[in-house]
């Protein structure tokens, strides 16, 4: 008897495909992005031809509106009726199919003047951007509904990002001569439309073998709807995501303290550029950075797993941010050393790597309190608002950077050799001290707000399990 008794308490742990292989689809959706990260401008600029302040425009309203949107998603799934396959799972298929035909309509020019081409490019762009966000987000919360233990929930969470930071090696494969082949077969005109659309089917792809890979681990939606108890916890209204938001201070400090993760990762991205421009006066070692980050950042998503899993996703971040800033620090004093600063950021780098696995886990152990509270599961709400921090880091960096380089009178007149030495030292504050001072207050951010050790999780899960058999037991 206690053994059967074993077997239906025992939460049911993640397989070995979830384990290794949760993330394909990010890897794939990375890529399907890079193409606008990379090309966008230079799509607009040089083969639509269109005029800087529609660019402008396009660009910058895009952006603040996908912005300004981020956190409706995942507010909406945990809202609306559960489709056919189940609450999240639905989602990584239910509108996915319309992504490529947005991404390929968004680099292709209609009409001959700018004001009709760029209505049409708004419309794709930002289409195409509120399309995917349905199941970027439902990929997120599946963590806290696949994973039932913390150690599964880091192991997910460290399998997604170790694949996203793969993206970064499969696009060097598929980006620069995946286009270079496609211009020779369809022109430039039509070049980058084809390799949007083709990245998009990958996403598509990508996104379908993360649904079948986590049937079983989420009830149907008519499994749901049958069962009243589970029915009345996973719907929420407006005011029950209003509190799983304000009356969660592990949630609410996770969310500023990921900013800070963030910045670091845009800052670091836009600055190092000048940095080898005007500092090391060598643009070239820029391409043995990348690829020295690019490795270390998937080696640092990897080890997470078995870090996490050793100290807690909680001490793993505050740890990797208080290595991650004095490493800037450190490379800061050397900032004339070009191969130190090189050596020093990767440590940096590799510290991100670990950050932006176990960051994942950490709101699904959020939206366990969340639950384990209120008794309402808002884990889509709650795991969507990941995006928040994400995009606005993304606005902020370039108002920071934009005052770091007008504070050492920046301007691109000046002959590289000719930097003055304030020219220098503000763009090591933009690269090394801002991000430096931000994750040290991240670390206490978190240190001090987001007291969820692992025993007190694996608590709560109990505690909502036992609740949930009541409930259950009670209809």
């Amino acid at each position: 008897m206690g053994n059967q008794t074993n077997s239906v308490t025992e939460p049911r742990r993640i397989s070995k495909t979830i384990r290794y292989f949760y993330g394909v689809g990010d890897m794939c959706f990375a890529l399907m992005t890079n193409v606008g990260v990379y090309y966008s401008a230079f799509y607009l600029t040089n083969v639509a031809q269109l005029g800087l302040a529609s660019i402008a425009f396009l660009t910058t309203m895009t952006a603040m509106i996908d912005a300004f949107t981020a956190w409706i998603y995942g507010g909406v799934i945990n809202s609306v009726k559960p489709m056919k396959w189940g609450r999240y799972r639905s989602w990584l298929i239910a509108v996915n199919w319309l992504v490529p035909v947005f991404y390929f309509l968004m680099y292709v020019r209609i009409g001959t003047t700018d004001a009709v081409s760029t209505a049409f490019f708004f419309f794709f762009m930002l289409g195409g951007r509120f399309l995917h966000n349905w199941g970027y987000t439902a990929n997120m919360s599946l963590i806290s509904v696949v994973a039932k233990t913390p150690d599964d929930r880091i192991a997910m969470a460290s399998s997604r990002a170790t694949w996203n930071n793969m993206s970064k090696f499969a696009w060097s494969y598929l980006g620069v001569p995946f286009l270079a082949i496609l211009t020779g077969i369809f022109t430039e005109k039509y070049a980058y439309a084809m390799l949007s659309g083709f990245m998009s089917l990958l996403m598509v792809a990508g996104y379908f073998f993360h649904f079948k890979m986590t049937e079983g681990y989420e009830d149907t939606g008519t499994e749901e709807l049958a069962n009243q108890a589970k029915a009345k916890r996973a719907r929420t209204s407006v005011v029950d995501l209003l509190k799983a938001l304000f009356t969660n201070p592990p949630l609410l400090s996770l969310i500023i303290a990921d900013l800070a993760k963030w910045l670091f990762n845009f800052m670091v991205a836009g600055t190092v550029v000048y940095y080898f421009t005007y500092i090391a006066l060598n643009k070239g070692m820029q391409a043995s950075y990348m690829l020295i980050i690019a490795f270390l950042a998937v080696i640092g998503a990897y080890v997470s797993r078995f870090i996490g899993k050793m100290l807690s996703g909680r001490v793993t971040v505050i740890v990797c941010y208080l290595i991650m800033a004095a490493a800037l620090l450190a490379a800061r004093v050397f900032y004339t050393s070009p191969w130190v600063v090189v050596f020093l950021i990767s440590v940096a780098q590799l510290g991100y790597g670990c950050c932006y696995s176990c960051s994942s886990a950490l709101y699904a152990d959020a939206a366990v309190y969340s639950e384990w509270k209120s008794g309402k599961n808002a884990s889509g709400w709650i795991m969507g608002l990941q995006n928040i921090p994400l995009k606005a880091a993304s606005t902020v960096k370039s108002a920071v950077l934009a005052a770091c380089l007008a504070i050492g009178g920046f301007s691109a007149a000046i002959a590289v050799e000719d930097a003055s030495v304030e020219m220098k030292e503000a763009i090591c504050l933009a690269l090394m001290v801002i991000p430096a001072i931000l994750l040290i207050v991240g670390a206490v951010v978190l240190l001090i707000g987001f007291r969820l050790p692992k025993s007190r999780v694996e608590q709560m899960e109990k505690e909502i399990e036992e609740r949930k058999r009541a409930e259950e037991a009670a209809v």
